[in-house]
């Protein structure tokens, strides 16, 4: 057999509580206690389901309950118990007066964690943290990086090297351009050589 629901869900009402539902419940449980939470929705004149009638009061509405960030005498004492329990909020609730599970919970998320971690402390198993070796421990680490890095192409080389080449491609172009140049003004020699012979025979 499954679990037996809370209440009838036939015309209950879901959603934020309102202010005049929420007097109704604080008078009801000032006048006749808590009784049994189960009746009480009926009894109050609620369109609540039981679960929701105890949260709303428990969590919200009840006067010894305290607000606010926990002191640090209750901090303690929450990292003792859950050190013993474990997530047992409502335990540990119940050894802090006037406050609530959800809210310890909450707290410890958020806060007692990151304390916790910051001291060195496994916030689950309550046992000092397992501290991982450091690069100076391990020699292959150093030999790898500067190996890694002994790998790494030489950008600044290779580009001289292009400049170089390039460079050097100029340097052949403009001495053929020289050596065409001087060819032509030999030919040019010759050429005015023939023609004053030619000149001088005829004359």
């Amino acid at each position: 057999m499954g679990r037996q629901p809370c209440c009838d869900k036939l015309g209950v009402k879901k959603g934020p509580w309102t202010a005049e539902e929420d007097k109704k419940l604080i008078n009801f449980i000032q006048t006749n206690g808590h009784c049994c939470w189960r009746a009480l929705p009926k009894l109050a004149g609620l369109r609540r389901c039981r679960k929701s009638c105890r949260l709303r009061w428990t969590n919200y509405l009840r006067p010894d309950l305290k607000r606010g960030l926990l002191s640090h005498d209750e901090e303690q004492l929450v990292i003792d118990l859950h050190a013993h329990i474990g997530n047992k909020w409502s335990k540990i609730a119940s050894r802090l007066p006037g406050r609530t599970d959800n809210g310890i919970k909450n707290h410890w998320n958020t806060h007692i964690k990151k304390k916790l971690v910051k001291m060195g402390i496994d916030p689950v198993t309550s046992q000092p943290l397992k501290q991982e070796p450091n690069n100076t421990d391990n020699p292959n680490s150093t030999s790898s990086v500067s190996n890694d890095i002994s790998k790494e192409p030489k950008s600044s080389s290779t580009k001289n090297v292009e400049t170089n080449g390039t460079t050097t491609e100029d340097e052949s172009s403009s001495a053929v351009t020289r050596q065409n140049s001087s060819k032509d003004s030999e030919n040019n020699l010759l050429n005015d050589e023939e023609l004053f012979s030619y000149f001088h025979d005829n004359n």
